[in-house]
């Protein structure tokens, strides 16, 4: 047992942490802390983009690919299906739409691990997108939103994830620390003053909803590059 122990890096022990708040957030659900289990969400997926910096900078384990799949399984996948089921109740369109928003994540996160890495896409909506999506929402709505908006919700996220739409890999500091800023008031509000949790995650969800139209800019973006460089100079 000590073997596998030894062989883990800095990056691993990121992961693991990513995979115990997914379960955390599971547990949350289950005793009816919803806001809780989203904010879990988040701080799962503030670690699980640290780990794959400190992978870069300091190198990762054989298992750390491996590994940080398995724990977006839990934290993206699995807790957000179970977040989502609990908030808005066991309708069976909304179950099958939570189903079909699994399957997809498990799909996105197999193709990845398999696929030729590509330094600025991502193939597909990255999982992780998907679940702090769903967080942001349930912690901004205030009753308002309907089980089928959400079952539509997830059927739009699933497709998404399963599809070939390439979305940008945000690694630069530039955009890393404001987004990690945007990030971090949420959940400190949330320990702070939960009153003002639904205010201050308004920023985060804007955030995501660009993100998720932002292949249309991409692709305007390629096509105004192709058509310049088209020209007769």
């Amino acid at each position: 047992m000590s073997g596998i122990f030894s062989t883990l890096k800095l990056p691993d022990m990121i992961t693991l942490l990513n995979a115990l708040c997914g379960f955390g957030a599971i547990v949350a659900t289950q005793n009816g802390m919803l806001h809780l289990s989203c904010i879990l969400i988040l701080i799962a997926a503030i670690a699980d983009g640290l780990d794959g910096s400190l992978a870069r900078y300091v190198g990762g384990s054989e298992i750390g690919g491996a590994l940080d799949s398995l724990a977006d399984v839990i934290s993206f996948g699995v807790a957000p299906a179970i977040i989502i089921s609990s908030y808005m109740g066991n309708e069976y369109f909304t179950l099958a739409a939570v189903c079909f928003y699994l399957i997809c994540g498990i799909l996105r996160l197999a193709r990845f691990s398999i696929s030729k890495s590509d330094n600025a896409f991502f193939k597909g909506l990255p999982i992780t997108a998907g679940g702090i999506t769903v967080s942001a929402i349930i912690l901004v709505d205030k009753g308002y939103f309907q089980p089928i908006a959400m079952a539509v919700g997830c059927l739009i996220l699933g497709l998404l994830m399963v599809s070939s739409v390439p979305y940008m890999k945000i690694r630069s500091k530039k955009k890393t620390l404001p987004l990690t800023l945007i990030f971090a008031i949420p959940i400190f509000s949330y320990f702070l003053n939960a009153t003002l949790t639904s205010t201050f995650t308004a920023p985060l969800l804007v955030t995501m909803m660009l993100y998720l139209v932002s292949p249309l800019y991409i692709k305007n973006r390629k096509k105004e590059v192709h058509e310049h460089n088209k020209q007769p100079n």
